[in-house]
């Protein structure tokens, strides 16, 4: 296993076309065929088919009109009891914004399903940590994945799968306008069917990794940056005025909370031909790098004295992002960066059409909500893997004391 560290470095490695992805092999169970494991042609035809949805416009009605009504519904009866655990709140936020834009089908609408779809997207967010997983642990996870994974196809999927490829033979046969389709992942990939080939197999992976890479990767960062806002706060009281006042400090906020927080700490890349990497280290077929994110997003050249503290008022280097390499780089780019976190904002950007992102959002309508972490019951880290997330957050609402 070879390493490189440096910003240079590891965008140099990511670009590489004779270095696959490679992080996720120890999940091949759910994982094996998805966009973010699959390589060269195969991946360029799939991120194409899905880049259909992944739009300024699209973004910007989840922002507008999804997001708004969603949060409402889901944070109500926080407010009502007073409290509630932060993780488990944006697990029912963001499966609520991810199901639909996956193109997953949820015809009841009622606490049982959405339960069951909670349920199954904390199995399936086992999966991506098994590579960081005790080994004697591994065997039991995988079980648990199997069976989430058929559960979730027969309930979810075949019908959604279903649904789609009917709405597109109308369409076909004249009986519907193109237009009037679903603006989602699934019939993206059902309409370049032809094109793909894909098997049931792989639309079950597929269907649940973006499930997963909407719900599970963004309460990572929520949580973060709640975390990262208050203890910022705490350490200066008039800092909280700022946040009223600025409109696009929380995302910066956000920003500087992914730097810190990667969502995978590294990534790994395995060499398909002989390559030599930036600092002149030679890789031989079958060989592995680890491309440390966390470590190149600290790199003090770019970020500045203090790069390991929260300041979201840091500035960084020309031509270097505000997050980092945290949203990944080359080919295996986020897709779904700008709706996660937004746009950068520009001296002359309008808050009333800039694009924030949903985690921004989502933090401003928290602390307006008046969310501050429980005084009375510290977060708890998840022990289950190394890296460091959350696994427990209890918060408390007080409208009285919001920050904003």
């Amino acid at each position: 296993m070879h390493r490189v560290a440096t910003h240079a470095g590891c965008i140099e490695a990511l670009r590489q076309p004779a270095l696959r992805q490679s992080l996720y092999d120890a999940a091949a169970i759910m994982m094996s065929d998805v966009l973010v494991n699959l390589h060269g042609a195969p991946h360029k035809a799939r991120r194409t088919v899905e880049a259909r949805v992944f739009r300024k416009d699209v973004f910007l009605r989840y922002e507008k009109e999804v997001l708004p009504r969603t949060l409402a519904e889901t944070i109500a009866p926080f407010l009502v009891e007073g409290r509630g655990d932060l993780v488990d709140i944006g697990y029912r936020i963001m499966m609520n914004l991810t199901v639909d834009f996956a193109g997953i089908d949820r015809p009841e609408r009622s606490a049982e399903e959405t339960g069951e779809l909670l349920r199954l997207l904390r199995e399936f967010s086992l999966a991506p940590a098994l590579g960081q997983s005790r080994p004697e642990d591994v065997p039991a996870k995988q079980a648990r994945i199997a069976a989430a994974m058929a559960a979730f196809d027969a309930r979810f999927l075949k019908p959604s799968l279903a649904r789609r490829r009917a709405l597109l033979a109308e369409v076909e046969t004249g009986g519907r306008d193109r237009v009037t389709l679903p603006a989602d992942v699934l019939m993206a990939l059902v309409e370049g069917a032809t094109d793909l080939g894909m098997t049931e197999a792989q639309f079950v992976q597929e269907g649940i990794f973006y499930m997963l890479a909407g719900a599970h990767t963004t309460i990572h960062s929520l949580a973060h940056a709640i975390h990262e806002i208050f203890a910022w706060i705490d350490a200066d009281g008039n800092r909280a005025a700022r946040l009223r006042d600025d409109p696009f400090l929380i995302q910066r906020c956000v920003f500087e909370s992914v730097r810190l927080h990667p969502s995978s700490p590294v990534a790994r890349r395995r060499a398909l031909a002989p390559v030599t990497l930036a600092d002149g280290t030679r890789m031989g077929p079958g060989e592995e790098v680890e491309v440390d994110l966390a470590a190149a997003n600290r790199d003090p050249a770019l970020f500045g004295t203090a790069p390991d503290r929260f300041d979201p008022d840091r500035q960084v280097a020309p031509g270097v992002l505000p997050y980092g390499l945290s949203m990944g780089h080359g080919m295996h780019a986020c897709l779904g960066r700008n709706l996660a976190i937004g746009v950068e904002p520009r001296p002359d950007s309008d808050p009333a059409t800039h694009q924030f992102g949903v985690v921004p959002l989502i933090v401003a309508a928290l602390l307006k909500a008046g969310l501050r972490p429980d005084p009375a019951a510290p977060p708890e880290r998840d022990e289950r893997v190394t890296r460091m997330t959350f696994a427990r957050y209890p918060v408390v609402f007080a409208a009285a004391g919001a920050l904003l």
